[in-house]
């Protein structure tokens, strides 16, 4: 556990300690469903099985409360699909879940920013502080959450975007007129560039590429080993296109209108240590992927020079700009404090996507 984490849970701790004291020390059990739609092996899901459920018992015993929460587990689509996150815990089919805001362009386009706005940083650390910061700063991006019956407890980012191919990339112009696996919001970062942008999903990549539907991906690379992906396209090039925030832990809203102070205050704080478990274990995996790759024979692994990089950037349409118009003043807002935060905390962009708002 992290220095920054522990700190975290003493500060909880003592804030339900403070609030517990006020009131009679009587027994409650919570009955709670957890629930996602894919299974607890993923950095956004193993915090779930492996976080939320022992330790929020663990931190009631640790302070000397007799609460208790009783869960039920529901993995995997038991519930609902990974279409569906957002109406599985608004809904309340989960008391408190992961929710995918990738897959929710329409009822959360807000939470969707990160999308359109490439080379602004590979951090995925960043990214947390910058989904919290907006959270917290503006209002119709928490409403996002509200509106669907649900309460935003931590953020889950995920890490940066590179190419996967079956040709190799010294320069830019490499890509044009090339097939490239980049799927929803993802091929936006493919206007401007002359490759073609192909949207599919993850788990049919590989034969994709295999059959020459497409001559490459962008990908984030913790996802290529898993898929086997270097196999059929061996040539990955490190281009950093930027990290996003795909999603959240959040919690049905009647649910939690219905908890008591000290319960709040518990669930913010796994929330923060949710976020915390999540950005450590994408870094452990972004490592392992990289070193594995390093150590197979076929696979050949460069980088982008900056100078190619740039040339990508530039080359790009005004598509922060066009997303702005989408969302109108809210989207305004929100580029605006996303680019404020990103450079607070030390991030460098290629494009100034806020210039001129």
């Amino acid at each position: 556990m992290s220095r920054r984490t522990r700190l975290l849970r003493d500060a909880a701790c003592a804030a339900i300690v403070a609030v517990a004291t006020m009131a009679p020390a009587l027994a409650t059990d919570y009955k709670m469903t957890i629930g996602s739609s894919h299974p607890p092996v993923l950095p956004w899901t193993i915090p779930l099985k492996a976080l939320i459920v022992p330790d929020s018992n663990k931190i009631l015993r640790q302070v000397g409360l007799p609460d208790r929460i009783v869960w039920t587990e529901a993995y995997a689509g038991a519930l609902y699909d990974f279409n569906n996150t957002l109406e599985g815990v608004g809904d309340g089919l989960a008391d408190i879940g992961w929710v995918g805001s990738l897959w929710e362009p329409a009822k959360q386009p807000l939470q969707n920013v990160a999308y359109y706005f490439p080379f602004v940083t590979g951090d995925f650390r960043i990214m947390s502080r910058i989904q919290d910061r907006l959270i917290e700063e503006v209002p119709t991006f928490a409403a996002e959450w509200t509106k669907h019956n649900t309460v935003y407890l931590g953020s889950e980012a995920a890490d940066t975007y590179h190419l996967v191919t079956k040709f190799p990339v010294t320069k830019f112009e490499d890509i044009k007129g090339r097939k490239l696996l980049a799927p929803g919001a993802i091929a936006s970062r493919l206007q401007g560039t002359g490759a073609i942008a192909v949207d599919a999903g993850l788990p049919v990549f590989y034969n994709m590429l295999q059959t020459g539907v497409a001559d490459g991906a962008v990908i984030l690379i913790t996802g290529v080993v898993p898929f086997k992906l270097h196999e059929v396209a061996p040539y990955i090039t490190k281009v950093d296109l930027g990290a996003v925030f795909a999603g959240a832990l959040a919690m049905n809203k009647n649910t939690w209108e219905k908890l008591p102070p000290h319960m709040k205050v518990l669930f913010k704080g796994l929330g923060r240590e949710y976020a915390d478990m999540c950005n450590d274990l994408i870094a452990q995996r972004e490592a392992g992927a990289w070193a594995a790759l390093a150590k197979m024979p076929n696979v050949k692994i460069s980088e982008m020079p900056m100078a190619e990089r740039q040339k990508w950037a530039n080359a790009l349409p005004d598509i922060g700009g066009e997303w702005v118009k989408r969302n109108g003043e809210p989207g305004r807002q929100v580029l605006k404090v996303f680019m404020e935060e990103a450079r607070k905390n030390g991030a460098k962009p290629l494009r100034d996507w806020d210039k001129g708002l």
